[in-house]
């Protein structure tokens, strides 16, 4: 639900906010996505979103979560998730996301850290408004949205102390070997979303053969292989228009070989000319 760029494994890096610290702190609507859904994507980093107004739905691994107005997910690292809204309603939110690596200085914290990323741990903690996590959460955000790194570090290191010891909203997705190929075969996609995908090559970055990856893609989220593609291709192409980049260079930079294809593509989307997008969010 963020800018992002890719790592060598196809894992999502975020434009951190804090100078030489791997936190970002944000906020965000559903509306400037497509059918108020963002994305789906993973990255190494943890994540912590809040509902601030309105309500949502958050997916992690298959599971879908309904977050009312000031509840949170904390989502672990390398799990597919994203926001969404089922009735289709605008909600704005909050998030955080650091890198296991912010405290890798300090080693039993990070031994902690190395342990809750596990793939064998729980994919996401829920987080209740009334929660110490979330009073944590808040705090975490304030600092790090003001550039303090000192209280940024702090901040996390009690989030996850505060994490680890709640109760799991969810143990690691039961069938683990379907959520390895998906973050395989999506991680392929993120690292090459600005070329020339075929069918071929997604099934051949998760060893399988063509059918077993589109039964994956249908099964595990709820699409097709190259409907992934060309919806990952919209989410990085709209993060540029709304920065008011023109709308040659955010069709050509991601994927879409030719403005009226990818115009064609967008208004059957969005119900929007990319200018008229453009327009409403500036």
């Amino acid at each position: 639900m963020h800018e992002l760029n890719i790592n060598p494994d196809g894992s999502e890096r975020l434009e951190y906010t804090l100078a030489d610290m791997p936190v970002r702190a944000c906020n965000g609507r559903l509306r400037i996505f497509q059918n108020y859904a963002a994305g789906c994507h993973w990255h190494e980093d943890f994540e912590i979103l809040a509902a601030q107004d309105g309500e949502m739905d958050y997916f992690v691994n298959g599971t879908a979560v309904h977050l009312k107005k000031g509840d949170a997910m904390f989502v672990n690292a390398r799990r597919l998730h994203y926001g969404y809204s089922a009735a289709g309603q605008d909600c704005g939110y909050r998030f955080v996301v650091f890198h296991p690596d912010v405290l890798g200085g300090m080693r039993p914290v990070r031994d902690n850290l190395s342990a809750l990323a596990d793939d064998a741990s729980p994919d996401y903690f829920y987080i209740d408004a009334a929660s110490e996590a979330m009073l944590i959460f808040r705090e975490l955000y304030d600092t790090a949205s003001s550039g303090n790194a000192l209280g940024t570090l702090a901040g996390c290191v009690r989030l996850v102390d505060a994490v680890s010891r709640m109760r799991p909203g969810h143990e690691a997705a039961p069938d683990g070997q379907r959520w390895q190929l998906l973050r395989q075969m999506t991680g392929y996609i993120q690292a090459h979303y600005t070329e020339r995908i075929s069918l071929n090559q997604i099934a051949a970055s998760g060893a399988v053969c063509r059918n077993r990856c589109c039964l994956l893609f249908r099964e595990g989220l709820g699409c097709t292989p190259m409907e992934y593609v060309t919806r990952y291709r919209l989410d990085k192409a709209c993060a540029m228009l709304r920065e008011g980049r023109p709308v040659t260079e955010a069709a050509l930079s991601n994927g879409f070989h030719g403005v009226s294809y990818f115009s064609e593509v967008f208004k059957r989307a969005y119900h929007l000319t990319p200018r008229e997008y453009q327009r409403t969010f500036q």
